[in-house]
């Protein structure tokens, strides 16, 4: 009996012993995961990947999304941009996340190109050229690709230029984009906008505030 006694108290206290070694093993593993440069590196890159948010914006030459990207980096130039040819890129700071805005030239040449920079994208934003009636089905066609392509991805159309005298009415917008066809489910809006340096382009305001409310719905 006494032997038995002395044989558990051995047991237990190896038990006791390892169960220590472990939890000091495992505590000494993580300090150090927590508190080595590139740990600490990695964890600081993933907390600003969650923090920034990419918005696609696209559409047809001549749209105007240069001068949307002009207005929303705060500038109130009336210098006219020349179509992009390439990318233009402009990163938006907000209280709650960054918003790195990507244009892609809107050329036919470009246009095949599209496509492949949606699977990065949180938010696409489809600029229109309101005023810009012959080319209206071919901007149709454009985003309705986009939209078959991914069937998650919220998407802002921006009726733009406004301004004119010859522009279409967001109801005939509405209309011309087919945008009743487009599934219930989809989370779609529909905007409008001025030319740039317009004061009516307090609307921008309205285009940040969508942007934040869809990241806020995100997380």
């Amino acid at each position: 009996m006494f032997l038995l006694q002395h044989v558990r108290v051995a047991l237990m206290a190896a038990a006791a012993a390892f169960g220590a070694a472990v939890f000091m093993a495992i505590n000494l593993f993580y300090k150090r995961r927590v508190w080595t440069p590139e740990d600490y590196c990695a964890f600081k890159e993933e907390e600003e990947e969650r923090r920034q948010r990419q918005v696609l914006v696209l559409g047809l030459d001549g749209a105007g999304k240069s001068s949307v990207l002009q207005q929303l980096n705060g500038s109130t130039s009336k210098r006219k941009c020349t179509p992009t040819r390439g990318f233009n890129f402009i990163r938006l700071h907000t209280p709650t996340c960054e918003f790195d805005f990507l244009e892609i030239g809107g050329s036919e040449d470009l246009r095949a190109y599209w496509g492949d920079f949606l699977k990065r994208a949180h938010i696409l934003l489809y600029v229109v050229d309101s005023s810009d009636r012959r080319r209206l089905l071919l901007a149709k066609d454009e985003l309705h690709r986009l939209l078959s392509i991914d069937m998650q991805l919220p998407v802002i159309i921006l009726g733009n230029k406004q301004d004119k005298l010859d522009a279409m009415s967001m109801s005939e917008l509405h209309d011309a984009l087919s945008l009743g066809s487009v599934v219930d489910q989809r989370k779609l809006y529909l905007l409008q906008l001025s030319s740039v340096g317009e004061p009516e382009s307090c609307s921008l305001q309205n285009l940040q505030y969508l942007l934040v409310q869809l990241e806020s719905n995100h997380n």
